[in-house]
């Protein structure tokens, strides 16, 4: 699935809202995480920049990823998900008791980056929320082009102040270099941190940055799979047939040196199933990367994914189900498990996910587009039409069709001009507004662009109003895997 095509409508006509929060401080909905976390959970925030150079901003994130993905080789710590920590600490204050509760996490790892001259200053603390005391502070000065001492010495002492001494196998992982090149490194470390927001300067970014890496570091396999990431999402912005090439190359590059890569197996297991088209082959790919990493949510995606556009529905929504839970607050994956379980016809479910997101976002444009598109196909727009109707689909599901066209002719004239916008967000917005032979061109233009939703339009509810068209169903028959 890609849920950013309505992160791309936000963009378009709107600017994201301001959320709400609970009482406490907490996250809508207005519940406490757990009394009593694991003792072993621990939350790394992403680290300030306190250099006026706001360039290190990323830097000073990309340290607490790296310093979680440290973290994880430790087999007794329960590392809170990256996209979980963000998600929280964009909506409270950065007070270490309501993050805690929030989270559900006994300890938060908190740290300052500030680069002096040839050298990097990383002060960081060890916060035991039961106690609401510091149980550990350091400050690490190293060699700016030493970054990954910092990192690792940072993981140390903080597994060995939670957990104790470290068993030797452990320890090795902590101080094993995924590069040896500092530039490499930091470039990587910058990219990891842009990748996060999905926004089109961000992941323009992110593949440079990653571009750096590689090209410093060749035999960096880290950096080619993230190189790989970005890419496919960079097929919002650009199309497909111009980025997905390159996805595949960086992925089959960062196997090459490394086969045990998740994300890279991940990326491979998209490309397969929305832009070869080869769901069998896709599930196969998918399945591989979650023998590396089961807490992998996206690769849940992809399997179901796979598993849909093979018509096993019950199989691919456990599958959507599952990439869910493994990150209850990644707002990505939630859309695109949404997306999926609509896709096999579980619409009332990908519907209460839907109303669950937008309990944590009121007023959530991108959510309320991703509703429409179920209550479109469902024909349930008369019912419960959008609450804040702007992008198209949305606007054409509260009955306004003048303003859902006018919409989409924005996006038209855009798409004159040279932009990229998916053909499917128009071929959807034409279903909506009841116009055949419109709707029939945008989706023979996404057919003849290869963009990832294709591959699931024989069980899409959203086609559904065009499959007694002979001209759709001659649609279908071009979207099937090349020979």
């Amino acid at each position: 699935m890609r849920p950013a095509l309505c992160a791309l409508l936000v963009l378009l006509f709107v600017a994201r809202p301001v959320h709400s929060q609970c009482p406490d401080g907490s996250p809508p909905p207005c519940v406490r995480a757990p009394s009593a976390p694991s003792r072993y959970s621990v939350a790394v925030l992403p680290f300030e920049n306190r250099a006026r150079d706001t360039s290190f901003t990323l830097l000073a994130e990309g340290l607490a990823d790296q310093i979680t993905t440290n973290l994880g080789a430790i087999q007794l710590l329960e590392i809170k998900p990256p996209a979980s920590v963000r998600f929280v600490l964009g909506r409270i204050p950065r007070e270490p008791e309501r993050l805690a509760r929030a989270l559900g996490s006994r300890w938060l790892v908190d740290g300052q980056l500030l680069p002096s001259g040839t050298s990097v200053r990383v002060s960081v603390q060890l916060i035991d929320a039961a106690s609401d005391r510091v149980r550990w502070t350091g400050v690490f000065q190293r060699p700016s082009d030493d970054l990954f001492a910092v990192i690792s010495a940072v993981a140390d002492s903080v597994a060995t102040a939670i957990v104790g001494t470290l068993a030797p196998p452990e320890r090795a992982r902590l101080v094993r270099r995924p590069t040896i090149d500092n530039a490499a490194l930091e470039a990587y470390t910058r990219g990891v941190a842009a990748l996060h927001h999905l926004d089109e300067i961000d992941l323009r970014f992110a593949t440079a940055q990653f571009e750096r890496a590689v090209a410093t570091d060749s035999t960096f396999a880290q950096a080619w799979a993230g190189l790989a990431e970005a890419l496919i999402w960079l097929d919002l912005y650009a199309p497909p047939s111009d980025v997905t090439p390159r996805a595949r190359a960086a992925a089959e590059r960062a196997l090459e040196l490394d086969s045990t890569s998740a994300v890279a197996l991940g990326v491979l297991a998209s490309i397969t199933v929305g832009y070869d088209w080869d769901p069998v082959r896709g599930e196969s790919l998918a399945r591989r990367a979650l023998r590396q990493d089961s807490s992998y949510g996206r690769a849940w995606v992809y399997l179901g994914d796979a598993l849909a556009a093979q018509s096993r529905g019950a199989q691919s929504a456990a599958a959507y189900r599952t990439a869910v839970a493994a990150d209850t607050l990644d707002e990505d994956v939630a859309l695109e498990a949404a997306l999926g379980l609509n896709v096999v016809r579980r619409t009332d479910e990908a519907l209460a996910l839907a109303r669950r997101w937008r309990g944590f976002l009121p007023g959530s444009v991108q959510w309320d587009a991703v509703g429409a598109t179920f209550l479109v196909g469902a024909g349930r727009c008369g019912t419960s039409p959008p609450a804040t109707p702007i992008t198209p689909i949305a606007l054409a599901c509260a009955g306004q069709p003048g303003a859902a066209r006018a919409a989409a002719d924005t996006l038209i004239a855009q798409i004159e001009r040279g932009r990229h916008v998916p053909a499917i967000l128009l071929a959807g917005t034409f279903v909506g507004l009841a116009d055949r032979e419109a709707a029939l061109h945008w989706f023979a233009r996404a057919v003849d662009a290869r963009e990832y939703s294709m591959v699931f339009a024989r069980q899409d509810p959203l086609w559904d109003w065009l499959r007694n068209d002979p001209r759709f169903t001659a649609q279908l028959d071009r979207i099937r895997p090349a020979p």
